[in-house]
């Protein structure tokens, strides 16, 4: 029998990511609007993205790619 090969997934994690100053600005701005922290809003946008991104059809994202995912991604 064959041994399969895979990495276990931590419960969670740490990465580092770059904003430009007008994603920073807008973070900032919901995270005193919601009151919750910088490090929240983070994860409410990934999580969001991920429901995004799961309820897409394959189609659509092989036909326009990222764009099907988030509209006017490719003109920043």
């Amino acid at each position: 029998m064959a041994r399969t090969k895979f990495h276990v997934t931590p419960d969670s994690g740490r990465i580092s990511i770059s904003l430009n100053k007008r994603q920073l600005k807008e973070f900032k701005k919901m995270s005193i609007e919601f009151e919750v922290s910088m490090d929240e809003i983070l994860q409410i946008a990934v999580d969001t993205f991920i429901k995004k991104y799961q309820t897409t059809s394959i189609d659509e994202i092989d036909k326009n790619g990222i764009e099907s995912i988030c509209p006017g991604s490719k003109e920043r």
